[in-house]
């Protein structure tokens, strides 16, 4: 980058503002465009599609120079954040027509790929930003979502798993980081995903802040927060009053996913973003407002554990179907309800404009009709001392123009009898517009030109323009003053209509000064509601959701799950939830899933393309929608509560972190096997498939005794070798079934039903003929089958040997330990580690 210096003195002022924000693209402010130069100007010509133009800035050579219209900036920045670009935006910090020489200006707001607020494009997605505090044996993690203020905090372990946990599963675009964060944990960061990293080295709180900490005493968040609070303020040039109490999620108080049995899933991205894939949330998204779908989302992200919040909501759900007219009328009101948690974010950030109060008006015009409608639900009986706010919209209602502008200093805010004083300087604009108008009536007539009109532009103010092919008839007697040439006009001023403009011009900034300190104002005064807003658009988001629940269910004919504490899943004729609705032209084959408290281990056979991976993701995600407290596709559903869920399905190659498909599989499996109970979940797709077919049976087979004798957890096995089904006959806790197939003349049809049992062989070849592959291919592979099968002994299986359990308690401590150096610990530092070991330690004498 050029020193300051040599160029002229805008260039030179564009210079200084550069050099202390090298990591951002500089937004110049020049009338009405925002310009960028040297590098940034050919950075966004290129990201922006932009047209590299030069110009004269003191020195021999252009400086290369690009732009984009003030008014329409948010698209272009939104585009460049996207692309992990940050964006100084410069603007002019007086009035150009007062300033004494070069007009002052300065960075208003950084905008960066985490804070975007303005900027975001769909009103359901959550961007978020996160501070990361290292201690060495963990992260403690502080994440904001700028748009709305909502804050969470949480320890996690210091891995690669843990971190794609929290920092994927959350949307994190950005985080914060100090100048002696560990580069190797930054590194591994950089290759999950396109996440820009940012350095804060102020790790000091800020008291304007400790009201939203007060109630957490751990250091280690402390400071993850107030590098946060403090990277904000810095970028965003303002207060963050929007911001909302940290609330900190303990994983063990949910079922815990990591972030592959999410993709694996499809809770809420699809694995293909091309074709007709569909999420769970997009399945169950009937809301009615975006704040309703982003807690949705929330709920399929963190399904419930405790039996009692999730019979909450389907007591909800109950109340909803048996009162059907009531769900009709609630859904009409709903309709109505704009986004309050981002609303109310504006407000107390300080960009909200006026249609964002007549939204909120109109919002909590409909909250009594809400409330009315939910006041015989007994699931939530406190929804019914939440203030619905009466005072605040007999405040605001009808005070806000019908056709109000966006930007609070365009004027035409305020209705007419709103301010006394407003009326009165709008009289004197509006009588002054009226004698413009008659003004230039009587010069038509004066000088019979009919085409003669009068304008207006910032520059010149009020002119009277004449196009060339009239000028002949302007006479000297008309006073006519020659202000500016136009291509195909001349334009021209009065005396008369110099001395009037003064008294109009002044009567319309006046009005449009007076109007924004009036919007001002009323934003101050509707802050002092804004917690119990937030309590409001808790409460609506909450009733959007659980009626988007209701309507999924009854469409659908689900039914209520029941749950009990025996260690046994009884499902009958269950259903995928999305395919059973996606396949509108032929019947969803439905299937039953009986479990016994013994049995550990459902091990599914049969040939690809027979529905095996599919009955085990509709396991999986009835389990989910049990939990989360919906109604689920089957005809009876009797379940335990699962803690945690674990997949290991598909086998696409882990390109970003250049791991193979066999080491991802190992690595999730290992997931699974290190840290499942007895109350988990596990689904393995074909393990072991991806090295030789004698390594993947050892393997699949010694993960099958070590689930069976040592976790116990509930777990749903496909697989190729069929030799393994012979497991069954050694071990009770294992059971076996098949995909049913019809064979006739060497042509399968898939009936898509389980049944009790192993199958009979493999069908690989009968599927490669629906393939079309030709005969002689075909032939071939038979004969090679044959042969094989005869040379083939049978595999015998002896008692299996029990493997030994590992310590999983022994093994973190000796990680924790292992990560930490103790010439970098402060004495409090080494005190809370013996306290997180012994904590460590009690959780492995409870389990």
């Amino acid at each position: 980058m050029p020193e300051a210096g040599i160029y002229t003195p805008m260039m030179n002022q564009y210079l200084e503002v550069k050099n202390q924000h090298m990591d951002a693209i500089v937004f110049y402010r020049l009338g009405d465009f925002y310009e960028m130069f040297f590098d940034d100007a050919k950075t966004a010509s290129k990201e922006l599609d932009l047209v590299l133009t030069g110009r004269n800035a003191g020195v021999e050579e252009r400086v290369p120079m690009c732009g984009i219209p003030y008014h329409a900036a948010n698209g272009y920045i939104q585009r460049l954040i996207q692309k992990g670009y940050k964006v100084a935006i410069v603007e002019q910090m007086e009035n150009p027509a007062e300033a004494k020489g070069l007009v002052k200006r300065d960075v208003i707001k950084i905008v960066t790929p985490g804070t975007i607020m303005e900027e975001i494009g769909d009103e359901k997605t959550t961007v978020t930003i996160a501070s990361l505090s290292d201690y060495q044996y963990g992260l403690a993690v502080v994440l904001c979502e700028m748009t709305t203020g909502e804050m969470h905090a949480q320890l996690v372990d210091r891995n690669v798993m843990a971190l794609q946990k929290v920092l994927l599963g959350n949307n994190v675009k950005e985080i914060v980081i100090n100048e002696h964060f560990d580069k190797k944990l930054i590194k591994m960061i950089q290759e999950l995903r396109m996440i820009t990293v940012s350095l804060q080295k102020n790790q000091t709180m800020n008291e304007n802040y400790t009201h939203l900490i007060e109630h957490i005493d751990d250091e280690r968040i402390l400071k993850a927060f107030a590098q946060l609070t403090n990277y904000l303020e810095e970028t965003q040039r303002r207060n963050m009053s929007h911001l909302s109490m940290v609330e900190m999620i303990y994983e063990d108080q949910y079922v815990q996913m990591d972030f592959s049995t999410r993709q694996n899933l499809e809770l809420t991205s699809p694995l293909r973003t091309t074709g007709k894939s569909q999420t769970l949330w997009g399945f169950l998204d009937k809301c009615q407002s975006a704040m309703g779908s982003r807690l949705l989302r929330r709920w399929i992200e963190y399904p419930l554990i405790q039996e009692k919040s999730i019979n909450q909501r389907l007591d909800a759900i109950d109340f909803l179907n048996e009162n059907f007219i009531t769900k009709d009328e609630l859904r009409e009101e709903l309709k109505n309800v704009y986004d309050l948690e981002r609303l109310s974010a504006r407000i107390a950030y300080g960009n909200a404009n006026p249609r964002d109060i007549q939204r909120l008006s109109k919002t909590l015009a409909c909250v009594p009709a809400v409330f009315e409608l939910w006041k015989d639900c007994k699931a939530y009986p406190q929804f019914q001392s939440v203030d619905q706010l009466h005072e605040l919209h007999d405040q605001i209602q009808g005070i806000i123009a019908e056709e109000a502008p966006i930007g609070i200093r365009d004027g035409g805010i305020f209705v007419e009898g709103y301010n006394d004083e407003l009326d009165r300087v709008r009289e004197i604009g509006k009588n002054g517009k009226n004698w413009i108008l008659e003004l230039e009536n009587k010069e038509r007539d004066r000088t019979q030109i009919k085409s003669l009109k009068i304008g207006y532009n910032r520059v010149f103010g009020y002119y009277i323009e004449v196009t060339k092919a009239n000028l002949n008839q302007i006479k000297d007697e008309f006073g006519y003053i020659r202000k500016q040439t136009l291509t195909n006009a001349e334009r021209f001023i009065t005396e008369e209509l110099k001395e009037k403009e003064d008294a109009i011009v002044h009567a319309q900034e006046r009005s449009v000064r007076l109007e924004t300190e009036l919007f001002l104002d009323l934003l101050e005064k509707i802050r002092v509601y804004l917690p119990k807003l937030h309590e409001l658009a808790s409460t609506l988001a909450t009733i959007d959701a659980l009626y988007a629940l209701a309507v999924i269910s009854n469409e659908n004919g689900y039914i209520r799950p029941m749950f009990h504490p025996r260690h046994e899943i009884l499902l009958e004729e269950a259903r995928h939830p999305i395919l059973d609705k996606m396949m509108k032209e032929t019947r969803y084959v439905s299937n039953d899933l009986h479990m016994n408290p013994d049995c550990s281990v459902l091990m599914i056979t049969g040939p690809n393309m027979g529905g095996k991976s599919t009955y085990m993701r509709q396991t999986a995600l009835i389990v989910l929608l049990a939990q989360i407290g919906c109604y689920v596709p089957a005809r009876r559903a009797e379940l335990p509560i699962f803690d945690q869920i674990f997949t290991r399905i598909g086998a696409s190659d882990d390109i970003m972190s250049g791991q193979s498909t066999f080491m991802v599989e190992m690595i999730e499996a290992n997931n699974a096997l290190q840290n499942a109970t007895e109350n988990s979940l596990i689904l393995f797709d074909e393990i072991g498939r991806g090295t030789s077919t004698y390594d993947g049976m050892a393997l699949a087979q010694a993960m099958l005794e070590y689930i069976t004798v040592h976790i116990r957890a509930k777990t749903l096995f496909s697989t190729h070798y069929h030799e393994l089904t012979a497991l069954a006959d050694q071990n009770p806790s294992i059971q076996n079934v098949h995909v049913e197939v019809h064979e006739e003349d060497e042509h399968v049809t898939f009936l898509y039903r389980m049944a009790e049992g192993k199958a009979d062989k493999s069908y690989g070849i009968n599927v490669a003929r629906l393939a079309k592959l030709p005969d002689s291919v075909l032939e071939r592979a038979k004969q090679l089958l044959n042969d094989l099968e005869v040379q083939t002994k049978e595999v015998s299986f002896e008692q299996p040997i029990v493997i030994e359990k590992e310590n999983r308690t022994d093994k973190k401590i000796r990680a924790m330990l292992e990560q930490i150096d103790i010439n970098a610990m402060t004495p409090m530092d080494a005190l809370k580690m013996i306290d997180d070991l012994k904590c460590e330690l009690k959780k492995d004498g409870d389990a």
